[in-house]
Order: C-alpha cells, then sequence, then structure tokens
C-alpha cells in the first residue's frame, strides 16, 4: 500500500490541517494524547466493552460501543478537545455538532471489513452535495499497525461523490493510516475507508467521532444523551446537539 498522506503534529497550524483535509481527503495528527492518556482510555473502556461482548459481537470479528459519554464521562473530553472542535468548526461551520460518539474494538485474527463511507452518505442518493456534510476522528487507542488492523483509507475519494463499489478488496492504490497511540486520523466524511484484518493475538481499540453540519440529521440520538449527563458544559450541550433546531409544530394546526 501507499503512503503519502500528510502528518502533523499538535502544534502544526491548524489552517494547515483543514487545507490537507480538503484537499486529500484525510490526515493524521500525530500524539495529540500521551501513550499514557491513551492507555488510561484504553483501559476505561475494556471493562464497559467486556459487559457488553456476546459471541454474536465476537463472531463480528469487532464491537462497536455506543454512548460513551454517557457509560463514562472520561470519555467527553476527547469528544470536546479543543484542537479537534476548531478544526472541525473550521471546516464545517461554527455550528457544527457530533453526529455519533463510539469506540471500534477489533478482536485478534479478525477479517477486515468491506470499503465505505460515513453517515450521511450512506443514506443520501449519488451524486453526493459537493459540500462536505460532515468529518470523521479516529483517535487510536492502540498503535495502529499494518499487522493489528490500521484503518486503511482511498485518497481524494472524498470527491467523487459516490459509495465504493468495491467491496472488501483491497485496491493498489489505497493507503494504510499507521501510528502510535494517542495519535488522531481526520477525514472528510465523504473519504472511502476501511479497517484491515487484525493478524495479532492482541485486540485493537479505537474512539470513533463523526461531527456534522447543524442541518444534518445526527447518526446517533446524542439529545438523549445528553440528557443522561448531569450538569454538562454550555459547549458539551451544543457538541451533542442541545441547541439544534428541531421541528415543533404539531397537529393539529
Amino acid at each position: 500500500m501507499n503512503s503519502h498522506y500528510k502528518r502533523f503534529t499538535a502544534r502544526s497550524p491548524k489552517a494547515d490541517i483543514v487545507a490537507a483535509i480538503a484537499e486529500y481527503g484525510y490526515c493524521i495528527i500525530d500524539s495529540v494524547l500521551t501513550r499514557t492518556a491513551a492507555d488510561e482510555l484504553r483501559e476505561r473502556l475494556e471493562p464497559i466493552r467486556a459487559v457488553e461482548e456476546t459471541e454474536d459481537i465476537h463472531k463480528l470479528g469487532h464491537h462497536r460501543v455506543i454512548a460513551l459519554g454517557v457509560k463514562n464521562a472520561v470519555f467527553l473530553k476527547p469528544l470536546c478537545h479543543r484542537l479537534i472542535l476548531d478544526i472541525w468548526r473550521a471546516y464545517l461551520g461554527p455550528d457544527m455538532i457530533c453526529s455519533t460518539w463510539t469506540a471500534n474494538y477489533l478482536f485478534p485474527n479478525s477479517d477486515h471489513i468491506y470499503w465505505h463511507a460515513d453517515h450521511p452518505y450512506w443514506t443520501i442518493a449519488p451524486p453526493f452535495p459537493q459540500i462536505s456534510l460532515c468529518g470523521q476522528t479516529i483517535w487510536m487507542l492502540d498503535d495502529f499497525t499494518e499487522e493489528n488492523g490500521a484503518t486503511a483509507g482511498m485518497p481524494f475519494s472524498h470527491k467523487k461523490f459516490q459509495l465504493p463499489q468495491f467491496g472488501n478488496q483491497m485496491p493498489p492504490d489505497c493507503e494504510l493510516l499507521v501510528g502510535v497511540r494517542g495519535s488522531v486520523i481526520m477525514a472528510d466524511g465523504a473519504w472511502w475507508h476501511t479497517s484491515t484484518a487484525n493478524k495479532t493475538n492482541k485486540p485493537r481499540s479505537a474512539l470513533l467521532g463523526t461531527y456534522i453540519r447543524s442541518f444534518c440529521v445526527p447518526q446517533e440520538n446524542l439529545r438523549a444523551q445528553l440528557k443522561a449527563i448531569r450538569r454538562p458544559s454550555r459547549e458539551l450541550r451544543q457538541i451533542m446537539g442541545g441547541n439544534q433546531y428541531e421541528p415543533r409544530l404539531t397537529f393539529p394546526y
């Protein structure tokens, strides 16, 4: 696989990061969190995931953990990380909100999954709108390596304005996004991507945050989750859709 995407640090100019996402479709920001901080988040995730695991989930090869902020408030901090919010506000508008905030856990010896684009694109008939509707953030809680299921992406695919059509095949021009734990992948939500096979005997964990323009329908009902969070900050309320417009007219008129 090729590897020509851009890498940044948390001190890189935010405008350069935004420009790289817009041009290429994705980038990596190295070591946004320390390895120790990433380890602590992974340790907090494990008991939540273990309680929810079933035989059917294990057969899938991966486990998606939803409602993270309700299950443990420690996960609200990366959701509202200042660098991440600044970048997505520049990319999607100052009133953007979170669409879904989950964790993904790849089981050892799991296979790669099909290529896809994120919500809301799989709900839209192509061609997609030529403005970016959402952005995806992938927090590496383990090192992402060629062996343990690192995410793969297709450069410039966010400009195709349609869903990928090659199933779970690995095209020669795709790229493997590797990095140390605590690093973050930031991508236009229309990018084509997949998680690759975890060929190791250890799991691979990540936090997944998708942010959308305020006029889009979120994937998760974060507003309902917000009601379960005690004394949310003004910013958290906004990010979780507490200020998003909703129709209030009822029948009969």
